[in-house]
């Protein structure tokens, strides 16, 4: 697995773990671990999702950052695997 592919899982592992927790803090809004365990992980994909975006270009049209040209279609996007 490529670097870019598994800094791309990782993303995807904390946004799972964020969806989950979301569900649960839904139900438990004072659960002080919940929310600490919220915070970590969104952190870390926010980290993780700056790398990728400065490393490969951007995951969603909102991460675009080049004024000059549209860059969103440059690259195949994150979820489109070249033909193995």
């Amino acid at each position: 697995m490529s670097e870019k592919d598994k800094l791309f899982r990782a993303i995807q592992m904390y946004d799972f773990a964020l969806y989950e927790i979301k569900l649960y803090l839904d139900t438990h809004p004072n659960c002080r671990k919940g929310l600490d365990y919220f915070h970590k992980y969104n952190d870390l994909k926010k980290a993780a999702e700056e790398e990728y975006v400065n490393l490969y270009g951007p995951i969603v049209s909102s991460q675009v950052k080049s004024r000059d040209r549209w860059t969103w279609v440059n690259e195949p996007w994150p979820w489109e695997r070249g033909a193995d």
